[in-house]
């Protein structure tokens, strides 16, 4: 039992639901239901009565709600305190990158964390979200700005940035319909940073729904290499819209139109829930406010 399985009990307490306790802890409901199990078979008693639609309390877990909300206060507080110094926050971090973070605004972030958290050394792997996130889940990373949804039961994963990425081509590029379709993006030369599976979040699910598969793809795994291929007219690649606005400016670049359009990509700040050391909250926080100044 740790604070995690505390919280998870508080909540469903206070809002009379196991599913707007998964809500609010941003878990599964199954996750949940096995947190307050956990809880119940530590401490040898039943603390809700499932007997009941809502989430409600049996008199051993009206005993353990005070106690509960007085550690997490405390466990608060202390976290709390520990930043507000922040001389005495310190890390050493293993920390995932997409191309599009470090060429936006990771430089930004990075010189807030050290003018404010000097003592925090962070490693940078800058790669694809596909491949960054089979390294988190291998332990060879601590944490990830990236585009992977993870399970909620197991990490952490904070909104940072939404991505607007449309399909472009070279102006001059012949044969490129009006409009593009999973159709036509069949037999298309394109130039993508990954294959279609390799794509995460809601990029995968625009993939997946539409049963998109390429026939003629050239990988690569930076958006500056797709795009100079693209300039050079070898194909037709998925950019990000900011990364690449001198070139849409000069024409070097057009954006094509799509249908179904291409959602929008999140970016996350994501980690493991155990890692509850200052440091990471510190990163996040860091990465929160560049990316919304960007």
């Amino acid at each position: 039992m740790n604070l995690r399985h505390l919280e998870t009990f508080y909540w469903a307490a206070r809002l009379g639901s196991f599913a707007k306790s998964a809500q609010k802890m941003n878990a599964t409901q199954s996750a949940v239901s096995m947190r307050i199990q956990e809880v119940e078979s530590r401490l040898s008693t039943v603390l809700f009565d499932r007997s009941q639609r809502i989430a409600r309390l049996t008199p051993d877990g009206v005993r353990l709600l005070p106690y509960a909300e007085e550690i997490l206060t405390a466990y608060q507080r202390l976290i709390d305190e520990t930043l507000t110094d922040s001389s005495s926050v310190s890390g050493y971090i293993r920390l995932g990158v997409t191309e599009n973070v470090a060429i936006s605004w990771l430089g930004a972030m990075m010189k807030q964390l050290k003018r404010d958290f000097p003592k925090i050394q962070v490693e940078l792997e800058v790669g694809v979200s596909y491949a960054l996130e089979e390294q988190l889940l291998a332990r060879k990373l601590d944490m990830l700005l990236a585009a992977c949804e993870l399970p909620a039961s197991k990490f952490r994963s904070t909104p940072l940035q939404s991505l607007d990425i449309r399909w472009m081509c070279n102006p001059n590029l012949e044969g490129v319909p009006d409009l593009l379709t999973p159709a036509s993006l069949a037999n298309l030369p394109v130039i993508s940073v990954t294959r279609e599976w390799q794509a995460r979040g809601s990029h995968l699910r625009w993939f997946t729904e539409n049963n998109i598969h390429f026939r003629n793809v050239t990988i690569c795994n930076t958006f500056r290499t797709a795009a100079s291929m693209v300039i050079e007219g070898l194909g037709i690649a998925q950019l990000p819209v900011r990364l690449f606005q001198e070139e849409l400016r000069k024409d070097m670049l057009r954006i094509l139109p799509c249908e179904p359009e291409i959602p929008t990509l999140q970016i996350f700040a994501i980690r493991p829930i155990e890692d509850d050391n200052p440091a990471f909250k510190a990163v996040e926080d860091a990465a929160r406010e560049a990316s919304s100044a960007h």
